[in-house]
């Protein structure tokens, strides 16, 4: 295998579909929130691909049987009529960070093909880390045209989770989260990355939780989080115990109070 490849198991008739990507990354965060999607809206898979880009080994599966690293496609018809249907990407990896050209190649494969199903607008999620969380996890947005700003904020509006502009002049959105909006635009497609707050050194469901509700107002679906909050609560109990590990090492690291002199008296 000199290049990525894709295996199609069912060429779908999809209306104007919206390509949604969801890959491993900061806190999983955005694999997280694409697997709860493809959960929830019982997605159907339809092609696997597979890249000499990833890692060179293989997993192994409860069965015993061993399966090259990929990335998964999903799509859903949405019953609406009028309504938009939806392509899923998500996978076991993402092309390691030092592998430049690896990311291009894949992420232009993967546009050649949601291409051929005249997908148009693309949001890609993932995970945005910070130091320290204050609260619910904020959902940071960037788009590929600035008019759309405007048209993403009135498709947001009433949402529960606060969604921030970005406006970090310089700053970066690596891997596929940015390249498919930035790829896509080359190919007339437009869209929007929206990247939930996270410390990155955990399995972060709250801010997974936080970038699936604008997707789905972005959408106009309606979701289950159940499965996804407890989860979060999960979550919640790691960075509580984190917290507490941090807390207790800075006291250890901290030199002990100078006793005080006793001088006595004259």
């Amino acid at each position: 295998m000199k290049e990525s490849v894709i295996h199609v198991y069912e060429r779908p008739e999809l209306r104007d579909p919206v390509f949604i990507e969801g890959l491993p990354g900061i806190g999983l965060v955005g694999k997280l929130a694409a697997e709860h999607l493809i959960q929830e809206l019982n997605a159907v898979k339809f092609a696997d691909l597979y890249s000499p880009h990833f890692m060179h080994q293989v997993l192994i599966k409860k069965n015993s049987v061993v399966e090259l690293m990929k990335n998964e496609f999903y799509y859903w018809k949405n019953p609406d009529e009028n309504g938009r249907d939806i392509i899923i990407i998500t996978g076991d990896q993402q092309v390691p960070p030092t592998d430049s050209p690896g990311h291009f190649e894949v992420v232009g494969k993967m546009l050649d093909f949601v291409n051929e199903f005249g997908v148009r607008e693309i949001i890609t999620m993932g995970g945005y880390q910070v130091p320290e969380l204050q609260g619910e996890p904020r959902v940071l947005a960037a788009v590929t045209h600035e008019e759309l700003v405007e048209y993403y904020q009135r498709k947001l509006e009433g949402c529960s989770v606060d969604v921030i502009w970005r406006e970090d002049e310089g700053g970066a959105i690596v891997g596929a989260a940015g390249l498919l909006l930035g790829m896509g635009k080359l190919r007339s497609m437009y869209g929007v990355s929206l990247l939930g707050e996270s410390l990155g050194y955990i399995v972060d469901a709250k801010a997974a939780k936080s970038v699936l509700l604008a997707v789905t107002k972005i959408l106009g679906l309606e979701l289950d989080m159940t499965a996804l909050e407890e989860r979060a609560k999960e979550t919640e109990e790691i960075l509580r115990k984190v917290q507490e590990m941090q807390r207790a090492m800075l006291e250890q690291q901290m030199p002990p109070a100078p006793e005080e002199e006793d001088r006595g008296y004259l």
